[in-house]
């Protein structure tokens, strides 16, 4: 009978390989076998945020890829045909490590996976990693919270009003996936409160402003996130 290891989740980072965690580089060293996320293109091509960090990491040897679109469409049947994939190579007895960019579990992929982790009751180690606004309030060179002071993260916001409501007392908030609405430019110019908006953090493209004419031509992607820090 094979040994069988947990399955191991490890947060990437941002987007610079260098910010993976030394125990999360540790831990790709000595899988067997590492799955990571990645979108099918309308011409069928892969595309993947975490592959580039794997390659990086010199890590690509033994990195696969699991069809996890982005949209909501067949998400439970996707998810369900990844887990059964990785299922399988932990029951061959392999060292087996799941990987997301960002954080293992802060708006990630592998927090649907390791639903159905848990409802095996197979065992499972997870490995933080550094999401993108943490990166992005070093690129600000300002403290996103201080003292006692609170913030606040919206994902996939619905209108600018739900941020707006938001903005309302001196709080930090956080935006992420703001792709999901047309218009960042007229609302960052109409509204007077200090912002930074990065993308592609800690790659060749990154790009990052907290002036509002920067994003008046500009097409927001999905790997983009809006600071608003605390405000006095």
């Amino acid at each position: 009978m094979n040994t069988l290891y947990p399955i191991t989740g490890v947060g990437l980072g941002p987007g610079d390989p260098d910010l993976i965690t030394v125990k999360g580089l540790r831990m790709l060293q000595l899988a067997d076998v590492i799955f990571y996320p990645a979108t099918s293109m309308a011409d069928g091509r892969a595309s993947s945020f975490s592959l580039p960090i794997l390659q990086k990491l010199d890590m690509a040897h033994k990195a696969i890829p699991l069809s996890l679109p982005m949209g909501a469409e067949d998400r439970e049947r996707n998810y369900l045909e990844a887990y059964s994939i990785i299922r399988k190579e932990y029951e061959k007895g392999l060292k087996v490590v799941v990987v997301s960019e960002g954080d293992i579990l802060f708006y990630s992929t592998f927090g649907y996976i390791l639903k159905l982790i848990r409802q095996d009751r197979i065992p499972f180690y997870l490995i933080p990693g550094m999401p993108a606004f943490v990166h992005g309030a070093s690129e600000m060179g300002l403290p996103l919270v201080e003292g006692n002071g609170r913030f606040s993260v919206i994902a996939l916001p619905s209108t600018f009003t739900e941020i707006e409501q938001k903005l309302t007392g001196n709080e930090a908030l956080v935006v992420m996936k703001p792709k999901v609405l047309d218009g960042w430019y007229n609302f960052l110019k109409g509204i007077e409160r200090p912002f930074f908006y990065a993308e592609y953090l800690g790659t060749g493209k990154q790009f990052v402003t907290s002036c509002a004419d920067d994003l008046k031509e500009r097409t927001i992607p999905y790997f983009a996130v809006v600071i608003f820090p605390s405000f006095k």
